[in-house]
């Protein structure tokens, strides 16, 4: 039994935190009920602002994007916008959303040019923060809120490197350009470290390392952990990539099978779990064998009440894996245009699950939405409840 901060229901332990041991939803009957009376407060909003200017929404073109198939059309919310939609969530009729992620469906966070400001309003909202990218890019204005000792508690900045080397790096990454991009992340993560542990913050400072075919060998392995922790990550977390939308098997890819997961998993986690240390932990994990998950989602989903998300294209969705031009049929609205909370609630209590199966799980179907591991995790607790 994980122990939880004080008022949060979030485990301190940080490995408990990065093994989706959260409890997202804690009463499956109370949360129903906030729902039908329009007074559910989701767990956390997602935010993927897209770049304004320039040709590309990311840095990368990885193979094994979850958004890889997105379209980048034009539509951005305004600057001004953006921060007056941070303000909003942070203030809701029914109590303000607690927790932002910064995150990318088919973008890097960090690739979005007014991104401080958008961090700067949530902290001073007193939210905690949270972040998934590459990190290939990082204003000192931006290390210095990550480093604010002030910031709430939990608050934390994942990386994703995915290799131990400049050379892996970019051969997974599907980088052609000789271009030392790896130690140019690390770099990043050690300015961060740095001034974190200057100020005396408590930012969690994690990484993470989606294991494939390509970067799975013991030495890579042993030569991330070593990079990773002397650049003052406090966790790395090892996974394995799920299949992204419009991947119909693992075939031509470099994302292993189950049974090549299964393979890698026994020879690698020994070594993974021996290098753990108090400064760095190490973690291992196999979320698809754990609990079974299935290869697309779990029916009913609730995902649009716990997760939603902004996409880059200013437009409020379902969660982080639907938060993407492709999934407009299912968009809950242009934030462009509505306010957040008026879109967040806007659907029919009255006639809520015959809506849901006649109109939400086809268009999940037609659109080929999938679930990502922690939104599986929450949808597996009503599968059969409801």
């Amino acid at each position: 039994m994980s122990v939880t901060q004080q008022g949060t229901g979030m485990p301190t332990d940080i490995e408990s935190r990065y093994s989706y041991e959260v409890p997202y939803v804690p009463d499956v009957d109370r949360f129903m009920e906030t729902v039908l009376n329009k007074t559910v407060v989701p767990y956390q909003v997602e935010i993927q602002p897209g770049r304004i200017k320039g040709k590309n929404i990311c840095w990368l073109t990885c193979s094994y994007c979850y958004g890889g198939q997105s379209p980048q059309i034009a539509d951005r919310l305004s600057p001004e916008r953006y921060v007056d939609v941070m303000h909003q969530i942070a203030n809701g009729p029914h109590g303000g959303v607690r927790k932002i992620i910064f995150a990318g469906y088919a973008t890097d966070p960090l690739n979005y040019e007014y991104i401080d400001d958008l961090v700067g309003a949530a902290q001073e909202n007193g939210q905690i923060t949270g972040f998934n990218t590459k990190a290939i890019r990082i204003s000192d204005r931006l290390v210095d809120l990550l480093a604010d000792p002030t910031a709430a508690a939990t608050s934390y900045f994942n990386i994703s490197v995915d290799a131990g080397s400049p050379e892996k790096y970019n051969q997974v990454h599907d980088v052609t350009a000789k271009t030392d991009i790896y130690s140019k992340v690390l770099e990043n993560l050690s300015r961060v470290a740095t001034k974190r542990d200057a100020n005396g913050a408590s930012r969690d400072l994690s990484v993470s390392y989606l294991i494939t075919r390509l970067n799975n060998e013991n030495a890579e392995i042993e030569n991330a952990i070593r990079d990773i922790s002397a650049a003052g990550a406090d966790l790395i977390r090892f996974t394995f990539p799920q299949l992204p939308r419009g991947m119909e098997s693992e075939a031509g890819s470099i994302i292993p099978s189950r049974e090549e997961a299964r393979k890698i998993f026994e020879r690698v986690a020994p070594l993974i779990r021996e290098r753990s240390t108090e400064r760095t932990r190490t973690l291992i994990l196999d979320m698809d064998a754990k609990f079974n998950v299935v290869p697309r989602r779990i029916l009913p989903c609730v995902a649009r009440f716990v997760f939603p998300t902004i996409g880059f294209d200013g437009f409020l969705y379902h969660c982080s894996q639907s938060s993407a031009p492709q999934f407009r049929d299912m968009a809950l609205g242009n934030i462009q245009e509505r306010d957040f909370w008026d879109a967040y609630y806007d659907y029919d209590v009255d006639e809520f699950w015959e809506t849901m199966q006649r109109e939400s799980y086809s268009v999940m179907e037609r659109l080929d939405c999938r679930c990502d591991r922690k939104e599986q995790c929450v949808n597996a607790m009503f599968n059969g409840k409801l």
